[in-house]
């Protein structure tokens, strides 16, 4: 994806009005082709700088999580998070120093997220500051610069419209297709035996409760209650549809009955993370490699809108607007409105 489709990705996906938790699993990736950095996060915050929520590519175990706060509290982090509020510029960078390799907090926390170099952003929507947004690169990337700050800053409205998008109790929208999953395996006793990379932060998404350092802790007992509720409904009713609901979207499970070579019994278990249609549309348009204003209407064609509302969406004449949509059709080879949304649909799957 080039930059610039990136940017036209990232200005689309801010504007679905999707609440914001639900948008970031789809934004952050968009964003760091924008920026390029190797992860991302991003911390809700309250007026006093305490972490209210986050969600993050790539986060530290619960037990982790919780024994970090136990010894440093997140005192630190509001004194900087605070700082950076009242900053002029609402972007700011910096590098991991020597003194800090030899401390404690790089060795349990930035070593094994592999982190090195930080670029902040304070999001606000209007006046409201909404929380900070952090793109890390590791060891082997080069520190971040004057510029990338400055793309950073270029597109800070368009996650302010994103992220400031209130979130209801349970998502809403067209929740259907399957975009990430993880895996854990849990012996005869229930223990957890084995779990891949996406799982952790996948059953934390999936139970819905706020995921922060201060409830860290509580989360080493809730989750694995989580799951084995989760395993109990599936064995009472293996043919019914299990899926959560959370303000992180909806997420589906299946289990398997796994027998190891001596004839151990084990189970499988698989949590889909499900995304939005808009989103998917969206993402479809990028992959496609369709021009800024092609992609515009290619997703608003998709989402049934006709030509006198992409008209009135594009602020262009109704004939303008029906020269545009013959182009997408063209450009997908398609013939009728319908067919558009599959296209970009399938698109996004690859």
């Amino acid at each position: 994806m080039t930059q610039a489709t990136a940017r036209v990705t990232l200005r689309q996906l801010c504007h679905l009005g999707l609440p914001g938790p639900v948008v970031l699993p789809s934004l952050l990736p968009v964003l760091r082709q924008v920026v390029k950095a190797e992860h991302a996060g991003f911390f809700f915050c309250d007026e006093r700088g305490s972490i209210t929520n986050l969600y993050a590519e790539r986060m530290l175990p619960p037990a982790v999580q919780a024994r970090y706060h136990d010894r440093y509290n997140d005192s630190q982090f509001r004194l900087h998070y605070l700082a950076r509020v009242a900053a002029v510029r609402p972007v700011s960078r910096r590098s991991v120093t020597p003194e800090e390799r030899a401390n404690d907090y790089y060795r349990d926390v930035l070593q094994p997220l592999g982190v090195e170099h930080f670029l902040y952003a304070i999001v606000r929507s209007g006046s409201r500051v909404i929380g900070q947004l952090s793109l890390y690169r590791g060891d082997k990337g080069p520190a971040f610069t004057v510029r990338d700050e400055e793309l950073l800053q270029e597109v800070l409205h368009y996650l302010g419209e994103a992220l400031g998008v209130p979130s209801p109790a349970s998502s809403t929208g067209v929740l259907e297709q399957t975009v990430e999953e993880g895996m854990a395996v849990f012996d005869a006793c229930g223990q957890v035996v084995y779990s891949d990379e996406s799982w952790g932060r996948l059953i934390r998404l999936a139970e819905g409760n706020p995921i922060t350092p201060a409830t860290a802790q509580h989360e080493t007992r809730s989750l694995p209650r989580f799951v084995a509720a989760v395993l109990d409904a599936i064995d009472a009713s293996p043919q019914a549809l299990h899926r959560t609901d959370t303000a992180w979207g909806s997420f589906a499970f299946r289990r398997h009955q796994l027998l190891g070579e001596q004839g151990q019994m084990a189970r499988g278990l698989i949590v889909s993370r499900l995304s939005a249609e808009p989103l998917r549309l969206t993402e479809g348009a990028a992959k496609l490699g369709l021009s800024p204003r092609q992609s515009d209407v290619a997703v608003l064609v998709a989402r049934g809108l006709t030509n006198l509302q992409i008209a009135r969406e594009l602020c262009v004449s109704v004939n303008t607007a029906a020269t545009h949509v013959k182009d997408v059709f063209h450009r997908l080879d398609v013939m009728d409105r319908r067919d558009v949304g599959p296209v970009l649909i399938k698109a996004s799957k690859r």
